[in-house]
């Protein structure tokens, strides 16, 4: 899991854009093409930052709340089968 909880990518990505947006204001004179890369990356990369963010939270849950080996086990002894023909729930314990 590490220090930052799985978070690197979203780490990474965040201080890239950090550092685009603090460098953007001193190269805006510099250059009239740096203007518009800048002016594409910074929306980029801070849009990547959320999309990172977001995947790792959705990840986090799905592993989080996702049911254990032995409760999926139980619940597969528990479940019943109704039978077309006659409308009757048999149990899996029957049928074996």
């Amino acid at each position: 899991m590490g220090y930052v909880g799985n978070h690197l990518a979203t780490l990474v990505t965040g201080v890239f854009a950090a550092v685009l947006t603090g460098l953007w204001p001193y190269f805006v004179d510099f250059a009239p093409i740096l203007n518009v890369v800048f002016l594409m990356a910074v929306p980029i990369t801070w849009f990547l930052t959320f999309t990172c963010w977001i995947s790792q939270k959705s990840t986090d849950y799905m592993h989080n709340h996702a049911p254990s080996h032995s409760e999926k086990k139980s619940l597969i002894n528990i479940q019943t089968i109704q039978t077309t023909t006659t409308g009757s729930q048999v149990s899996i314990s029957e049928i074996k």
